[in-house]
């Protein structure tokens, strides 16, 4: 089976091309979206952290009081 496949590709290499081509571009394109999907997470967090006490994610009744002095 694989002879067969060998001799098709080397008659017409255009399919195997065009596949590994596609398959190159799915690939970066995954790439491109995890990176950017950790930069928007890293942001997020930094400005959570940076607003500190004001957290607008969780209720207030959820926050942890700091205890009185």
């Amino acid at each position: 089976m694989s002879t067969l496949l060998w001799s098709r590709a080397k008659e017409n290499p255009w399919p195997g091309l065009a596949l590994a081509s596609l398959n190159l571009v799915v690939a970066l394109s995954l790439v491109a979206l995890s990176l950017l999907l950790g930069v928007t997470i890293a942001l997020l967090a930094g400005v959570h952290a940076f607003v500190g006490g004001r957290s607008w994610i969780a209720p207030r009744a959820l926050r942890r009081r700091s205890p009185a002095l």
